[in-house]
């Protein structure tokens, strides 16, 4: 009787082992959604850009749950019904209790995941600019019905001084939470697309070796060794994509001219309002040797094209209407539009990232008064 005793309680032991180790291992999310009684639920997460459904399940008097494992902590989303109802938000290995009305999804309540605390925290210190950002944009959208250009003029030097604000802030909490697993994430999300090649190498290198196996630390490799390659100084990758007719350009077909690539989209409010300085710009130094190659992110033809057309763009455009997953932006590592690239006339890369003014001065100085 003594053996058999002991021997249960080895056993229940073993299991009880068993089951730590699986709960140490594995996640499950125990939600409730009301005004959402029965629907499916879809665990989502973003794969080059795209989100992919990676599981479902049917709520139950608004009731659902997701079990299964994950590698390392990772942003992911669940949606309900369709993608007008969405909430992100950290998943790793733990029990996770997720509650919310389906109509603010954005005051859910989220317990037992740590990082998602931690994000949180982020987030919170962050939400100062954001809130003092969409207060100016609506001034700024005031301003322009009222066409008030010296009022517009004050809100983008505002913007301008806020944006470089909330930068130092996100890159002073990467260098000082540099062992946190939402960094990378947030390192990718938030500030990535705003640096060159160098700080971001140099902050990327900040980071935690212990960090490597984040998806996100991966990504930020690569954007480097992207960036790398078409620095300032380097020969322009060549590619080719199709013209709004069909027909193949390439890129080394400008060759002997100076070029500007133009990353654009129709749906890019940033680049429609930067069209008519381009407009400008190609109409005063194109007898003077600059050519425009606009690299569209559409993905419907028929929004490209009237885009073209309506904004007055008469130079040539090509696409190969993936959005995100356009060939030549994954070449040049565009991770934000509108993103120009200047060349001279043997293809090397001479300017990056101008706009305005900026990119009109720099044309200046290759062209003006040259013979």
């Amino acid at each position: 009787m003594k053996n058999l005793l002991l021997l249960l309680v080895i056993i229940s032991f073993l299991l009880a082992c068993n089951q730590n180790e699986r709960n140490v291992n594995t996640f499950s999310i125990d939600g409730q959604i009301t005004a959402y009684d029965t629907g499916y639920v879809y665990l989502e997460k973003r794969i080059d850009g795209e989100l992919i459904k990676t599981d479902s399940v049917i709520a139950s008097l608004g009731k659902f749950t997701f079990t299964g494992t994950i590698d390392y902590p990772e942003f992911v989303y669940l949606s309900f019904g369709d993608r007008k109802h969405m909430k992100g938000f950290f998943l790793e290995n733990s029990t996770i209790t997720f509650s919310s009305n389906i109509d603010s999804l954005d005051a859910a309540k989220i317990d037992g995941s740590k990082s998602q605390n931690e994000l949180k925290l982020y987030e919170d210190e962050l939400l100062p600019f954001d809130n003092k950002m969409k207060d100016l944009y609506e001034q700024y959208d005031a301003a322009e019905n009222e066409n008030n250009k010296a009022l517009i003029s004050q809100i983008d030097s505002t913007i301008e001084a806020l944006d470089k604000e909330q930068q130092a802030f996100i890159k002073n909490y990467i260098g000082t939470h540099n062992k946190s697993v939402i960094i990378p994430y947030v390192l990718n999300r938030d500030i990535a697309y705003a640096l060159e090649v160098n700080e971001l190498d140099s902050m990327v290198n900040l980071l935690d070796t212990a960090l490597n196996p984040s998806i996100y630390m991966v990504s930020l490799k690569k954007q480097v060794e992207v960036l790398r390659s078409v620095e300032i100084g380097k020969l322009a990758p060549d590619f080719a994509l199709n013209d709004t007719t069909g027909n193949p350009v390439s890129l080394s077909s400008f060759k002997g001219k100076y070029l500007l690539i133009d990353f654009w989209a129709s749906w890019c409010g940033p680049c429609r309002k930067e069209n008519p300085n381009n407009v400008k710009l190609y109409a005063d130094y194109k007898a003077k040797g600059l050519e425009i190659l606009g690299v569209s992110f559409d993905e419907k033809r028929e929004k490209w094209v009237d885009a073209i057309k309506k904004d007055g763009l008469k130079w040539t455009h090509i696409s190969d209407l993936k959005r995100w997953k356009s060939a030549a932006g994954k070449l040049y590592g565009v991770r934000a539009i509108p993103h120009t690239v200047l060349l001279d006339k043997e293809g090397i890369i001479i300017a990056k990232n101008l706009t305005g003014a900026k990119l009109r001065t720099k044309v200046s100085e290759l062209l003006d008064n040259k013979k």
